[in-house]
């Protein structure tokens, strides 16, 4: 298979992180196609989901600086798709070398755990479940002025 040339982690997790972020941002899509017009719906998406990647994805601003942030900044942290993605895809990789090398700095610098694979893929498909509902009730709010 192409992929084992260049995943050292299981090819199966890497599949299943590729699954559920086309899982959560098809439900973000739902969404902003329920907020905006048909016109800017792509051109809110992209915007929308830079905003996730770049800032809250937890590369840029790691998990310790994260700390000395306001709760709401946190939040939005612990509700980003991205940042659990790059910790479910940093833990898959490493768990690969968890045997041969001493892991454990690299785990600690990011403030990560090896353990927590299954963790951030029920957080990804916990935030699409929260899409999901949010794109129901703007559904049911948003179209009441037309209903009869």
């Amino acid at each position: 298979m192409l992929t084992q040339f260049w995943i050292v982690g299981s090819v199966g997790n890497f599949y299943l992180i590729v699954f559920a972020l086309y899982f959560v941002f098809f439900s973000i899509g739902y969404t902003i196609s329920i907020l905006v017009s048909y016109h800017d719906a792509p051109l809110v998406g992209v915007v929308y989901t830079l905003f996730w990647c770049i800032i809250f994805s937890g590369t840029n601003i790691r998990l310790t600086e994260r700390s000395n942030m306001s709760s709401f900044e946190q939040f939005l942290f612990q509700a980003s798709p991205p940042r659990w993605a790059i910790e479910a895809f940093y833990v898959n990789e490493m768990q690969f070398y968890k045997g041969y090398l001493d892991i454990s700095s690299q785990l600690n610098y990011y403030q990560y755990d090896i353990d927590n694979f299954a963790i951030d893929i029920q957080s990804i498909f916990i935030i699409t479940l929260v899409y999901y509902g949010l794109t129901i009730i703007f559904m049911k709010m948003i179209g009441r002025s037309k209903m009869k």
